[in-house]
């Protein structure tokens, strides 16, 4: 459910499973935290972050109990509690635990290579927030890279790192290269998942951003309308992106000023997206 983009329903069966494995007499604590951390991811993309946060807090304290280290595991959990922290606007703490996890991985021997190389590209996301460009944009066209020579030039992984070198790109100005990265960005993302997953739509959103930059008005609102759908009764009313989508397609469906003013007296900000 949750990979098709049936983010309500899966919600609902996480609970229903760690009621379930709550009631076992015997369980190790440990078997709950992939539970917890579904719950978290869920709560993420649904915009109900208060419920992600309490999820993925509850799992780290698990594995933290545990004198084996759980090394990766808990990793894991930073990479996706930076992102969590992303999303709510706080780059700061983002960055502070994004790196705790990266640093964690450097230290193991058992680390996997593109585990690693996804948390650099979900750094490199939150380094633009702090205007840290310089080494976003490295961290970005390793990341790309790696991931190309591992998966293939049509993998959702990558997908994801061209997302953020494109939104990179638009706070740079370079829009056109922008508009390019998040296009194909979009394109992999159907190919790979399916074109109604909501998951698109964050890449929709930043790509009309690029599109009003470069005069391109009716392509942007057709992202905007397209993303718009694929987000409308998935995530919470007031998402952060559901909502940015709305603001800009209203701005550029009734504003009567010319295309390049448009984009100048628009609303910039533009979103990253974490692994």
């Amino acid at each position: 459910m949750r990979e098709k983009g049936q983010f309500a329903e899966a919600r609902h069966e996480f609970h229903r499973a760690l009621a379930l494995a709550e009631q076992g007499p015997t369980v190790d604590p440990l078997q709950l935290v992939p539970l917890l951390n579904d719950i978290g991811v869920i709560g993420k993309y649904r915009g109900d972050f208060d419920e992600a946060e309490s999820a993925y807090r509850r799992a780290l304290r698990i594995v933290n109990e545990r004198e084996d280290g759980q090394v990766e595991l808990r990793a894991s959990l930073l990479h996706n509690i930076a992102g969590l922290a992303h999303a709510r606007g706080d780059a700061v703490a983002a960055e502070s635990v994004a790196r705790e996890g990266i640093a964690l991985r450097e230290r193991s021997a058992a680390t996997n290579p593109l585990d690693l190389a996804a948390d650099r590209a979900a750094l490199a996301a939150i380094l633009v927030d702090l205007h840290q460009t310089d080494e976003a944009h490295e961290l970005l066209a390793d990341v790309i890279a790696v991931f190309e020579r591992r998966y293939g030039p049509e993998h959702y992984e990558v997908a994801v790192a061209l997302h953020n070198l494109g939104s990179l790109e638009h706070r740079a100005g370079d829009f056109q290269s922008a508009a390019a990265n998040l296009d194909r960005s979009a394109e992999i993302k159907r190919l790979a998942l399916r074109p109604d997953h909501p998951d698109l739509a964050i890449t929709l959103h930043n790509l009309a951003c690029a599109q009003t930059e470069l005069g391109l008005v009716s392509q942007a609102i057709t992202s905007l309308r397209e993303a718009i759908t694929l987000l409308t009764d998935v995530v919470a009313t007031d998402h952060p992106t559901l909502k940015s989508c709305h603001k800009r397609l209203m701005f550029l469906a009734d504003s009567p000023l010319e295309p390049a003013a448009r984009s100048r007296h628009g609303h910039s900000s533009n979103s990253m997206e974490d692994n």
